[in-house]
């Protein structure tokens, strides 16, 4: 009787073992290919002849008119204005005119990005506009260069950066005890972040989630100058023993963690406009097919299919 019970618990036993282990089997087999179809897709390198493309034309367009490169070259005058006033304190009510502390707040390391990626864009449309001149000009053939790299990341870095340096500014740095709301403060801690948000909405230049660690680098290596110049006995406009005073490093642990939640910070706003370019990708398509143009879509499926490189 016991013999019998036994034999008969055991094959129902071992069967339950052998589907277990076949779906544990399944599922590690699953996981393994979803695991090698995300590399695949973070890692591998897609055909990149459309990149060059995407970075000197506009979204409404798949040609470079006149406009669009007088627009490039006005974005290129406003960057530069704004560093000039910057370094001489045009529009300050107060200027304290301290030449050499310029190139110590992060603000102005953002301006520096800001007319370089500006004046490198002004650059490749205008190669563009005159490639174009040419009757059996291909732009789908264009190749991603050196100079085309150097510019979507400085593009990539100067949006996130610029919308940091504003949100920070006015939610932890402004006091209105100490800082005036004078045309410069504006100037160097609004006007930089809409202009980058004109140019977004304009631009047709690609952001990939992948990409967040450029913005990473710009913290980095403002953290690490921070740190030597604090060590070094550098001061700030007003003689203070930092460049500001939430980045105190008299205090390493607050100091610290206020540089790694910035760069928190700046990975979420890459997100953001990750996120935020699908959906101007969508609102244009939308905008395109009730206009009754054709070339959203075929500019929709270039952008997915070639745009995902490292």
């Amino acid at each position: 009787m016991v013999l019998t019970l036994f034999s008969s618990l055991v094959v129902p036993t071992r069967f339950l073992f052998s589907l277990l282990q076949c779906s544990s089997c399944r599922r590690t087999m699953v996981n393994k290919l979803w695991c090698q179809e995300a590399a695949r897709k973070w890692f591998y390198k897609k055909d990149q002849s459309l990149h060059s493309r995407l970075l000197s034309e506009p979204k409404c367009q798949k040609h470079v008119a006149t406009w669009y490169l007088l627009y490039r070259w006005l974005i290129f005058m406003a960057w530069a204005c704004i560093v000039v006033c910057s370094i001489f304190e045009f529009g300050s009510y107060k200027p304290m005119v301290v030449y050499d502390k310029w190139p110590i707040y992060l603000t102005n390391w953002d301006l520096i990005l800001g007319v370089s990626q500006a004046l490198l864009g002004g650059f490749l449309v205008l190669r563009r506009w005159k490639l174009q001149k040419v009757s059996d000009f291909d732009p789908s053939a264009l190749m991603l260069g050196l100079i085309d790299r150097v510019y979507w990341f400085l593009y990539v870095v100067t949006t996130s950066i610029a919308f940091g340096v504003t949100i920070t500014y006015w939610c932890s740095i402004f006091d209105p005890r100490i800082h005036y709301l004078d045309p410069l403060n504006i100037m160097l801690h609004i006007c930089n972040s809409i202009l980058m948000i004109i140019d977004f909405c304009i631009t047709s230049i690609p952001f990939r989630l992948r990409n967040f660690w450029w913005c990473l680098i710009i913290v980095f290596l403002y953290t690490m100058f921070s740190l030597i110049y604090y060590f070094a006995g550098g001061v700030d406009k007003n003689g203070y023993h930092y460049i500001y005073k939430i980045l105190d490093w008299k205090k390493p642990v607050q100091a610290s963690l206020i540089c790694v939640g910035e760069g928190i910070f700046i990975t979420i706003l890459h997100s953001l406009m990750c996120f935020l370019e699908k959906v101007k990708d969508r609102l244009y398509l939308k905008i395109d097919k009730k206009l009754g143009r054709p070339y959203a879509e075929t500019h929709m499926s270039s952008v997915e299919k070639h745009a995902d490189i490292v």
